[in-house]
């Protein structure tokens, strides 16, 4: 008769099994580029010690844009899943308000355009924010912008941002995914100013 109640082999009774996602770059990787891998936190691994967490790791594949997952529940659900849920973590890495530092893990996911007003349970619709920066936004101190084929983006508030310019969170991201994502804001802005852009600057 087997033990149900016995341990599985790779694990010790009474230790806590730790959790970290790293994000892998598979474009970087194929270039030989050496950030192809970071840490859900912003740390950025070598390639081996990427490929030592490989070895031991339990993997969770996240696809972005991909067709494995269904990743729009429209209003079949009002939570998202836990699928939404790892695929938002990856993406924004931890809060979205620019310069915060809150990790993933400690942040909750919003529905951009409300639930309770029609809002969908979709990828696009979700924001991943901590606690302060969530009721920030829900008190009208900043507003989420909706960019068509991007991710949301942030307009602070002019006290705050004279400029009024569309702007990214990179403190999670290693330096070259920085430039690029300032890049990119610059770029939306830009096109957003000059009324080509369908920006949806979202209500508290």
């Amino acid at each position: 008769m087997s033990d149900r109640t016995a341990s599985p082999p790779d694990k010790q009774p009474g230790l806590a099994t730790p959790q970290v996602s790293i994000i892998l770059n598979y474009e970087r990787m194929l270039a030989q580029a050496s950030d192809f891998a970071v840490t859900s936190s912003g740390i950025q691994l070598s390639p081996g010690e990427a490929r030592a967490a490989l070895c031991q790791a339990g993997i969770y594949p996240v696809v972005l844009n991909g067709k494995s997952l269904p990743l729009d529940l429209g209003r079949t659900q009002r939570l998202y899943s836990k699928a939404q849920r790892r695929a938002t973590r990856a993406a924004y890495r931890g809060c979205s308000y620019p310069g915060c530092s809150m990790p993933a893990e400690r942040c909750e996911i919003d529905h951009l355009d409300a639930w309770e007003k029609g809002g969908r349970t979709d990828i696009r619709n979700a924001a991943l924010s901590c606690v302060i920066h969530h009721t920030a936004r829900h008190c009208g101190l900043f507003h989420a912008v909706m960019i068509p084929q991007s991710r949301p983006m942030v307009l602070l508030s002019p006290e705050l941002d004279p400029e009024q310019k569309l702007r990214i969170n990179t403190y999670f991201m290693t330096p070259a995914e920085a430039m690029e994502a300032e890049a990119l804001a610059d770029e939306t802005t830009e096109l957003w100013r000059a009324g080509k852009l369908d920006a949806e600057i979202v209500a508290p």
